[in-house]
């Protein structure tokens, strides 16, 4: 037995990845991994558990990856059929001080990759660890949270940070779930020369073998031309970044500068400041990117030279512009088709702002540029590359109109929010694929259009500030739209004060010749109320559109589920002591909190506001498990929309 004071304690956070793509990406998100955790009863408390990270005790002075890997291999085998889980490498991630108790002493935190996820139904074994989706164990974990223990906590949220770090690192999630060396080596030969007497030879060769018949097998086998040998390998060390470039300030050293010195200008030059900077500026601009001032200026013979010179026509100036945005925003002809034909130029090449050459062309007017990008075979001229982004900068909002809308794409029962980098063309192609994934229904029914819509993270008190008439017209007519479709469920008072509002922005002042008595049938009351109430009109309402319109909104503001965006799904109840009974609802979610209403009747079933309740995500991301802390009512809302 080794002394116990060469033990060294160690934690270990085993991650695998649920797809391959996850690997690939660019954007951290913690759906994309799995951690193997192991549930604890807490003291004194047998019903109620902590999730811990895996620790073990290795020797300091020993093979530490090793005793790691095997570790992990032997506490994964109830887990998977005896087979246990084979760990790519070890990463020393960070050193963790432990409690007050413990004062002075640390504890590692090593990474195990392990391969990506298979398709094979888990193992529950009592007593062995289990894999957490990371961005359910990352939404309740805090260092003050009991659902873990403190260190546990405390290595996670590192843990969460650390991936984000890596995955805006090129290649380095790609190198940490790499197969490792030994997995890597496909054959091995051994010289029989150099193995002694007595020790198995792999490969079926052995010493009755001639030399020539060893190196004719040799020969014949792949081999290496090189070896060279990683002296870093095993050693545990951590990799540090490379210096790229060392910039040395001269005056470092030189103490404080001579004011005395500095010259000021004289009052004839301050005037002519602005206009020497800006000169300044456009001679470096011509300095620096020759090819984009002989794009601009339409000169093909300096801009064939350049380009057979080797510069390229991917490059960026300092308004973001390549050559080919001036060719064609100025209309030079011969220069854009000079750059498509001998510079090979992408015909889709964006800008900074995320516009392409026959945006710049339609934009200044030049049909025959627009002729010939649209001839290219790559152009992209259906659109189906155009991102969100694009759309709104296309639709010339101003800034302050961009913040508040966004791009939706909406059937009859589904309705997405889409990103900033989302391809609507794209979706709206895949959108039957959609609706099977997230919803029960029949994909054949639902015909999807884009929307410009109210941008659900929109907050309220930013939306009372809003004065601009469009903004206003395009909430109105949402808030309206919610309002009709029985989105909006309110008191009785509430809907009667909303149709009175929309009656007079409808039909205008009353005129007994106009609106003689019936005037309102059961089909015109649809445009005003989602079911027939009593109508009573407001007076002193305001006889401006506007003013009509942002007094519609202001009402609209204090309905609980006002700007929420919608998902299906459903609630079971108990209807009696022996079965259950299925509510299908719609789940609301907006800057207020999390509203659920009934499907059928629209009557709003639960309100609850931020910081008023928990939730927390079921086995696969198919169920939505709230706790209320006000009344302590639990519920399970099942829905694939998540």
């Amino acid at each position: 037995m080794g002394n116990h004071d060469n033990f060294e304690d160690v934690f270990v956070a085993v991650i695998r990845p649920k797809n391959k793509v996850s690997l690939s990406s660019k954007e951290y998100r913690a759906k994309a991994y799995e951690i193997l955790l192991i549930e604890l009863p807490l003291e004194g408390k047998e019903k109620k558990q902590k999730k811990i990270l895996l620790a073990t005790k290795i020797q300091a002075n020993g093979d530490t990856a090793r005793s790691i890997l095997d570790y992990v291999d032997k506490t994964t085998k109830p887990i998977s059929n005896n087979q246990g889980f084979i760990g790519k490498r070890v990463v020393h991630m960070n050193k963790f001080p432990l409690d007050v108790d413990n004062e002075g002493k640390e504890v590692s935190l090593v990474i195990v990759p392990i391969n990506v996820k298979d398709n094979s139904k888990p193992i529950y074994s009592p007593g062995s660890p289990s894999f957490y989706c990371l961005q359910d164990i990352m939404r309740v974990c805090s260092e003050t949270s009991a659902h873990f223990s403190p260190i546990t906590s405390k290595m996670l949220l590192a843990l969460d940070k650390w991936l984000a770090e890596q995955h805006t690192m090129p290649h380095a999630i790609p190198a940490l779930f790499r197969p490792a060396p030994a997995d890597r080596v496909k054959t091995n030969v051994s010289n029989p020369a150099y193995i002694s007497e007595g020790k198995p030879i792999d490969g079926g060769l052995h010493m009755g073998y001639t030399a020539l018949e060893i190196k004719s097998k040799m020969l014949s086998l792949e081999k290496v031309d090189m070896c060279i040998q990683n002296p870093l390998y095993g050693s545990d060390l951590q990799y540090t970044n490379r210096v790229d470039k060392v910039i040395i300030n001269p005056y470092f050293g030189l103490g404080a500068p001579d004011y005395s010195k500095i010259q000021i200008p004289k009052r004839e030059k301050w005037q002519h400041g602005s206009n020497s900077v800006t000169e300044d500026k456009e001679r470096q601009w011509v300095d620096d990117f020759p090819l984009h001032r002989s794009a601009c200026e339409g000169d093909t013979e300096l801009l064939t030279k350049l380009l057979e010179s080797g510069f390229s026509v991917k490059q960026l100036d300092s308004d973001h512009w390549a050559p080919i945005h001036y060719a064609c925003w100025y209309g030079k002809v011969e220069a854009t088709k000079l750059l498509l034909e001998k510079g090979n130029c992408n015909p889709n090449l964006l800008n900074g702002h995320l516009s392409s050459p026959l945006h710049f062309a339609a934009g200044g007017g030049h049909s025959e540029i627009v002729q010939l990008l649209l001839q290219h075979p790559e152009i992209d001229r259906h659109g189906n590359n155009t991102s969100v982004q694009q759309i709104m900068e296309g639709m010339r909002l101003s800034k302050d109109t961009q913040q508040y809308f966004t791009i939706w794409i909406c059937s009859e029962n589904l309705n997405l929010q889409l990103k900033p980098y989302h391809k609507p063309l794209q979706h709206l192609r895949i959108w039957t694929e959609i609706v099977t994934d997230l919803t029960v229904l029949d994909p054949q029914r639902e015909n999807p259009q884009l929307f410009l819509r109210r941008d659900v993270r929109l907050p309220l008190d930013i939306e009372k500030k809003i004065e601009d008439p469009l903004s206003i017209l395009i909430l109105f007519d949402e808030a309206r739209h919610c309002l009709l479709k029985g989105f909006f469920p309110s008191l009785d008072s509430k809907l009667i004060t909303l149709a009175s509002l929309l009656l007079q922005i409808i039909y205008g002042n009353y005129e007994s010749k106009k609106h003689k008595q019936g005037f309102l049938n059961e089909e015109n009351l649809k445009s005003i109320v989602p079911i027939s109430k009593s109508l009573s009109m407001s007076e002193g309402v305001s006889k401006e559109m506007h003013h009509l319109q942002r007094l519609f909104l202001q009402n609209c503001w204090d309905i609980p589920t006002y700007g929420a965006a919608f998902f299906t799904g459903q609630v079971f109840t108990k209807a009696s002591s022996s079965n259950h009974k299925v509510i299908r609802v719609f789940v609301g979610v907006n800057t207020k909190g999390l509203h659920l209403m009934n499907m059928e009747t629209k009557v709003l079933l639960i309100s609850l506001e931020y910081g008023s309740f928990m939730w927390q995500l079921g086995h696969a991301d198919q169920y939505l498990q709230i706790h209320s802390l006000e009344n302590k009512m639990n519920f399970i809302v099942h829905t694939k929309q998540l």
